[in-house]
């Protein structure tokens, strides 16, 4: 049980831990989207200091690699310059990867095409067979994944296949099997054949070659989010992913599918203003890199994304002109409620001047009845007179109160009285639970759970509580207990029996206990 409850812990813990970082690379991934500028200018800055260099198919293969993720034509273009010159190996390497371009871009037949040049001794002698197997591979996976005849694409995926067998043969052949393309390779196949941990193990080796923040670490933590996805764990496979949007903005990139794939992620799961944002700046980024197969494949997304945006948008514009038209609709309400309670103060101005006349000889009277206390002895039959008193008193200070209203024009004298009996029980309430603090948690102790009687917050005592408040000042009789809270004596005896049929033990004796809290 232990170690159950351990295991439950760590994985909470871990959990914990994970979305922390999801939320903390989220804060920097929104960050980084506001401002990408500075991180394209620094690109920029090194393809300026290439340009610098003299013109030569190594130097048109460098601006190349750097144009490749950043602005596709202008990398054709160089790469095209590079392989027109009759310098090798550099001239084929360039036409190797302007097909590798092509490919990555959609435009499959100008890469078969430019496959007719490539000459298969030149690759041969100076060892280009890993690139040339790679970029077929490419090629053809490219190509099949977007044919649109069944009999082209297990065409393609067969040379595909075929190409991915001659190039890891390659590798091993030329014992190149420490490069992080083959170590992602492998890890490919890994994932593709379930074999999770092992990928995760080629993963971490791929990373370790790779610094944070640079093109290929974004490419390798893409696929490691891949693998994840794979597994099922939605937590990490988000982190990863993050991990790899972040450094497709810090390396300088438009070309990055870190991004479209985020935004569909947080849509999935409801973030729809983060998803709006992320598809956003990937469609600039797809406009700048200026590759038709891209907009193929983020404007579908971008599409369902900004519809479902806009609707909301729309939804929550209607709700706020709702609410801005109920607010106007309370604001005139307000207005004439104003009025009103304006007109009626004036109308019970003088009639408080009566009140306060006769709350002044009201006060002479509590005066009265408090040296009247005084002097009497602390005793039930003292308690029953000095309340039925002061009861009588409050009585026929209201019932004089409500024939004054009546003859001030007052409109309802009924709802007056009931007005002024509220104050007196309120009064009454106040003045008992002062005396006896714990009177309703004491009462209740006395009755069953589900029959017990709570005041509801910022009210005095029910009914029901007010009437065994007298009988605990020693007041037992209904008809007084009526007489003094205005009610019929059979009303009273109902809410005593009522009362007693909910009491725990012995009902017989349950006022006798109540008298004695």
């Amino acid at each position: 049980m232990k170690r159950i409850l351990f295991l439950c812990l760590f994985s909470l813990a871990a959990f914990s831990a994970s979305s922390d970082t999801l939320d903390s690379l989220l804060s920097v991934y929104d960050h980084l989207i506001t401002n990408p500028q500075p991180y394209f200018r620094l690109r920029e800055a090194r393809i300026d200091s290439l340009r610098l260099r003299p013109a030569s198919p190594q130097t048109h293969l460098a601006i190349g690699d750097e144009y490749a993720p950043y602005l596709c034509d202008s990398a054709l273009h160089h790469y095209q310059l590079a392989a027109q010159q009759p310098t090798e190996p550099f001239a084929t390497e360039a036409r190797l990867r302007l097909i590798y371009l092509l490919a990555s871009i959609g435009y499959y037949s100008e890469g078969f095409e430019d496959t007719k040049h490539l000459n298969r001794d030149t690759i041969l002698h100076y060892h280009l067979l890993t690139n040339y197997y790679a970029t077929l591979n490419h090629l053809y996976g490219e190509a099949a994944v977007y044919s649109k005849l069944e009999c082209h694409r297990q065409s393609y995926f067969h040379c595909s296949d075929r190409y991915l067998d001659s190039l890891l043969h390659a590798y091993e052949a030329s014992r190149c099997v420490a490069i992080p393309d083959y170590y992602k390779l492998r890890l490919i196949l890994a994932r593709n054949a379930k074999q999770f941990a092992h990928a995760l193990a080629l993963s971490d080796t791929t990373l370790a070659h790779a610094l944070p923040g640079s093109h290929p670490y974004a490419i390798f933590a893409y696929e490691r989010a891949i693998t994840y996805r794979e597994m099922g764990d939605s937590v990490r496979f988000q982190e990863w992913l993050l991990r790899s949007a972040i450094a497709d903005v810090e390396s300088g990139i438009t070309d990055n599918g870190s991004s479209w794939m985020l935004a569909e992620t947080m849509y999935e799961r409801g973030q729809l203003d983060r998803a709006h944002r992320y598809i956003e700046y990937s469609l600039a980024n797809a406009g700048f890199f200026n590759a038709r197969l891209r907009y193929v494949q983020i404007n579908p997304l971008g599409v369902m994304i900004n519809s479902t945006y806009s609707h909301r948008q729309s939804v929550l514009s209607h709700r706020i002109t709702y609410a801005l038209i109920a607010v106007g609709a309370l604001l005139i309400v307000l207005v004439l409620v104003c009025i009103y309670t304006i007109r009626q103060n004036k109308r019970l101005h003088a009639l408080n001047n009566k009140r306060a006349e006769m709350n002044r000889k009201l006060s002479m009277l509590n005066t009265q009845l408090s040296t009247l206390n005084a002097s009497l002895e602390e005793s039930n039959l003292v308690k029953e007179q000095y309340i039925c008193r002061y009861l009588e008193v409050y009585r026929d200070y209201i019932s004089r109160i409500t024939k004054m209203a009546r003859k001030a024009g007052e409109k309802d004298p009924d709802a007056f009285m009931k007005r002024e009996m509220a104050e007196f029980y309120r009064q009454f309430d106040h003045t008992f639970l002062t005396l006896y603090r714990n009177f309703v948690t004491d009462f209740n102790a006395l009755l069953v759970p589900e029959e017990r009687i709570y005041p509801k917050p910022g009210e005095g005592l029910t009914t029901e509580l007010r009437i065994f408040a007298l009988i605990r000042l020693g007041i037992d009789s209904s008809a007084k207990i009526a007489e003094l809270l205005c009610y019929s004596p059979n009303t009273i005896y109902n809410y005593r029996a009522r009362v007693k049929n909910s009491a725990l033990g012995d009902r017989d004796t349950f006022e006798q206990r109540v008298a004695k809290l």
